[in-house]
């Protein structure tokens, strides 16, 4: 059994599809030539980011990423290492699948269907049917019937997944009659696939049992036939089914809602498509529940504001309502439209400091620098506006605003006292995670210069990445290894929650990146994870 045939049975047994694959086609030599569609004037990664690094190694790294980090930064560069058009290392001999199979089968395990789908698609991967199945099931997850079905009429796919996607495109295409008799079939050894054609094609009441296997065709069949998918799926994590459940139309609101608002806090579901959802809610008269309703009440008037004071006003009910929340960094992603309406002009000054972390959150330097020269101009003379800018300093700081090399010790120590005042007991780890972060960035503290600790608090409850996975980031690193050190970033982060987090090991990961020319993902990552411990 090879290592991806490997991976996909394990899928399954928290709900996705185990394929039996076939033997990988030979007749292309996909790893022989650059296999992805982002160049670096799209935002891809240099041609050479793979180069120091072995054809073993690479395929090794791509096998363990983690399907969904928990960062947004970590997980973008990820997926910028997989889709980008990279010279691939030379051959070595290492056994199969193919790099190329490898970067299949994690993007799907991403939910990353239509990139997946245009990755394969230029490198002429349809040809080989385990990758076209691979294809034709991340589409039909992502809701994407058409395409998926487009691929399977024209493509040869590999048995025995074929036999359930040709008889959902069935369905899907209006062919009930095929589609029964395919059921038939079916019936032996696909007993509730077959059930649901049934419901779906003839016209039956939806009160089959959901399948076991919740692959794509089951996930089309069980739209078709209008069947809600298993509780038992309901809490997952895994990214194409968190998405496949965000769409579909079987579920309430409400828990379409709750699975899109995790999501979107694990970086697996788009902010777009959460307020896309809230708007829909409040549309239809959906009753929610009292918070979840204020929030996309929040994401509704921030959208649909038509004035400069309507931005305004829906900018500060945002941040006033949501800080403190740990759904904080969700809303105001799902509402960053309103704050790209609204330029860093004098008149709008009271929301100067909201602008700031709204931007520092998208990670848009440009804007987080107007804006903060706003705030800093209007908190002059005024000692509760200073005051409340000493909480978002810092992190102008680590996202190297105006790059700078060295701070005052005072006004490091001003900021320290401020989050002592706001939590003195969380503040010696928010302030020892600060001077890893500084010094992370490129800001010389010297040992014993300010008030930050030098270590954190003996009581917390800290993960530590395995040390071979740092020596190995760190070397990795110091080679300039570019595209191997974005990997180990994140496997070396996996899916820990960012507060939990060693704040040594966080630093380590800024720096990695930032050495080998990763400097926005880098000082993305050490936002978010400051923004995580909340400050």
């Amino acid at each position: 059994m090879n290592a991806l045939r490997a991976s996909l049975l394990s899928a399954g047994a928290i709900g996705l599809a185990s394929f039996a694959l076939a033997a990988w086609a030979q007749t292309i030599n996909f790893d022989g030539r650059p296999t992805g569609f982002l160049a670096v004037s799209t935002g891809g990664m240099p041609p050479d980011a793979w180069s120091g690094t072995s054809l073993a190694t690479a395929k090794r790294l791509v096998s363990a990423l983690p399907a969904a980090p928990r960062s947004r930064a970590l997980r973008d560069v990820q997926f910028k290492v997989l889709v980008s058009q990279l010279n691939p290392p030379p051959p070595d001999g290492s056994p199969p699948p193919t790099l190329f199979a490898r970067k299949v089968e994690r993007l799907a395990a991403m939910g990353e269907a239509e990139s997946l789908n245009e990755m394969v698609r230029s490198a002429g991967g349809y040809a080989d049917p385990a990758i076209a199945a691979v294809v034709v099931d991340s589409l039909m997850m992502a809701g994407e019937k058409e395409g998926a079905c487009a691929i399977a009429r024209s493509h040869p796919i590999a048995e025995p997944f074929k036999r359930r996607a040709d008889v959902a495109c069935m369905v899907a295409g209006g062919d009930n009659g095929g589609a029964m008799a395919a059921a038939a079939a079916l019936r032996g050894n696909d007993p509730l696939l077959a059930k649901l054609v049934e419901v779906a094609a003839g016209g039956l009441p939806p009160s089959a049992a959901p399948p076991t296997q919740l692959d794509g065709p089951a996930m089309v069949m069980l739209d078709l036939a209008y069947v809600q998918p298993p509780v038992s799926v309901l809490k997952t994590t895994h990214p194409p089914l968190m998405r496949s459940l965000v769409a579909h139309r079987t579920l309430p609101m409400p828990m379409r809602l709750d699975i899109a608002e995790r999501g979107e806090a694990l970086a697996i579901i788009e902010a777009t498509k959460l307020g896309d959802l809230y708007i829909e809610a409040l549309r239809d008269r959906v009753v929610l529940p009292p918070a979840m309703a204020r929030r996309a009440k929040l994401v509704y008037d921030a959208r649909r504001a038509a004035n400069p004071q309507e931005v305004v006003n829906s900018i500060i009910a945002v941040y006033g309502e949501a800080r403190g929340s740990s759904l904080f960094p969700t809303i105001a992603r799902a509402s960053a439209i309103g704050l790209l309406n609204i330029p860093a002009q004098p008149q709008f000054a009271n929301i100067a400091q909201e602008a700031m972390r709204g931007f520092l959150l998208l990670g848009d330097k440009q804007q987080t620098k107007a804006w903060t020269k706003l705030a800093l101009s209007a908190a002059r003379d005024n000692a509760r506006a200073t005051n409340a800018l000493d909480r978002l300093m810092p992190l102008v700081a680590i996202a190297g605003i105006d790059d700078p090399k060295q701070l005052p010790a005072e006004d490091v120590n001003r900021w320290y006292e401020v989050m002592r005042q706001d939590d003195a007991s969380r503040a010696p780890l928010r302030g020892n995670l600060l001077l890893e972060l500084f010094r992370a960035t490129g800001i010389d503290v010297p040992r014993g210069s300010t008030q930050l600790p030098e270590a954190p608090p003996a009581n917390a409850r800290l993960v530590s990445p395995s040390a071979a996975t740092m020596q190995a980031l760190q070397a990795a690193a110091s080679g300039r290894r570019r595209a191997e050190t974005a990997l180990l970033a994140s496997i070396a982060i996996g899916e820990t929650p960012l507060i939990e987090l060693h704040p040594a090991a966080v630093g380590a990961i800024v720096r990695a990146l930032r050495q080998v020319g990763e400097d926005h993902a880098g000082r993305l990552f050490a936002v978010e994870t400051a923004i995580a411990h909340g400050l």
